[in-house]
């Protein structure tokens, strides 16, 4: 049993960004999966830039999740113990952590399926996440947000993986190894998505770039590069936080502004479409990475906007999850109670957003948590976040 519990910091910037990234999740797919599919909307014009612009909240999420592991694993590996046991203590925490809850919503797109409410077809290659692993799913999509989580688990099994390696080879698990993990995690995927034909519009590079695993792993990479600054160059971090702010701001919006002109014009206009994966992935992950010293040290007194960040924050992984089986559900219901969405729009999507909300936290103190917090009989806690 694990006898050092130390207590864990919450950052109100982390969970700010983990906020806005949910937020803009489910504006979006409220927009495609209420609007667009009950013909309120058509995907045409301004509204399928923004659309497709929303994707950039999930770059966000996939950057947090680099930095706050990265972070975990340093301090992890900053302890006296064998690669083993530091590898094991992370995987577990983990698995303990995410596993549950996806198997869970696995389940009920299953029954959603086969009622006859949701579309797609299951297949055991989401239960070992190879779904999207190196090819695009199938259609119709099942499941379809998993898509980032798979991405997610792959970079959790990996990473202790590179460690390991690398350490063997340099003789350390200090800063040198942690940066030749980030590199690869960072240059392996992009050298991939230069050896492939340019797509020849959002919905192919959707489905054969940006939610293919290893085609896409280099977004964690860029988190684990900012937990690296963060602890071995803490002078960088700290230095001029604002004006490295705006700087990240302006790339994110740069990626925005490109993905507005390839939706609104012409996909392949720049290079020939060779350069969109650089300015629609790279762009807005060193954007975040350029933000993150000024976010992890933003201050609020507000009792109710740290409250609300972090109950947000909490409940994220079960809105990610359970957020598109109530638009099925929603759907479905209206078509049984012969609804016209038109007229009924903004008080469904309202109801939507209550209950997605209401069965998160449901889910997270009922199930999500409770199962989480058995890992603290057999692992070690180790904080996550910035350093200093």
């Amino acid at each position: 049993m694990a006898k050092n519990k130390p207590a864990l910091k919450r950052n109100f910037g982390l969970d700010l960004l983990r906020s806005v990234a949910i937020s803009i999740v489910l504006i979006n797919h409220a927009f495609i999966g209420f609007f667009l599919a009950n013909g309120a909307a058509r995907w045409e014009g301004w509204k399928t830039a923004w659309s497709a612009s929303a994707v950039f909240s999930i770059e966000w999420l996939f950057i947090l999740s680099g930095f706050l592991i990265g972070s975990m694993m340093i301090r992890s590996f900053e302890t006296r113990s064998t690669w083993w046991g530091r590898a094991r203590d992370f995987w577990l925490r983990r698995w303990f952590r995410t596993l549950p809850n996806y198997y869970l919503f696995l389940l009920v797109n299953v029954l959603l399926v086969a009622w006859g409410i949701a579309e797609g077809r299951f297949s055991f290659k989401f239960v070992v996440f190879s779904q999207n692993l190196a090819w695009a799913e199938d259609q119709p999509l099942f499941f379809a947000e998993a898509w980032s989580l798979a991405l997610d688990e792959w970079f959790y099994f990996v990473m202790p993986l590179l460690l390991g390696i690398a350490g063997l080879l340099i003789g350390s698990w200090g800063q040198r190894a942690f940066f030749i993990v980030a590199l690869l995690l960072i240059a392996v995927p992009t050298v991939l998505r230069f050896t492939v034909a340019p797509a020849a519009g959002f919905f192919e590079w959707d489905a054969h770039i940006r939610r293919v695993t290893v085609m896409h792993l280099d977004a964690t990479g860029w988190g684990v590069l900012a937990a690296i600054l963060s602890k071995w160059q803490p002078q960088w971090w700290a230095r001029r936080a604002g004006t490295k702010a705006v700087l990240g701001a302006l790339l994110t919006l740069g990626a925005v502004v490109a993905m507005f002109s390839f939706m609104l014009h012409d996909w392949r206009w720049l290079a020939g479409g060779w350069l969109n994966d650089t300015l629609l992935i790279a762009m807005p992950a060193i954007g975040v990475v350029l933000l993150l010293p000024w976010l992890t040290s933003l201050q609020v007194r507000a009792r109710w906007a740290l409250w609300l960040a972090a109950r947000v924050g909490d409940y994220s992984y079960s809105v990610y999850l359970s957020h598109f089986p109530l638009v099925w559900v929603f759907n479905w219901g209206m078509r049984q109670a012969g609804l016209d969405f038109a007229a009924w729009s903004w008080v469904i999507v309202a109801l939507w957003v209550l209950t997605v909300f209401a069965v998160s936290a449901l889910v997270f103190h009922s199930f999500e948590k409770p199962l989480s917090d058995l890992r603290e009989r057999f692992t070690r806690r180790v904080q996550a976040g910035p350093f200093g």
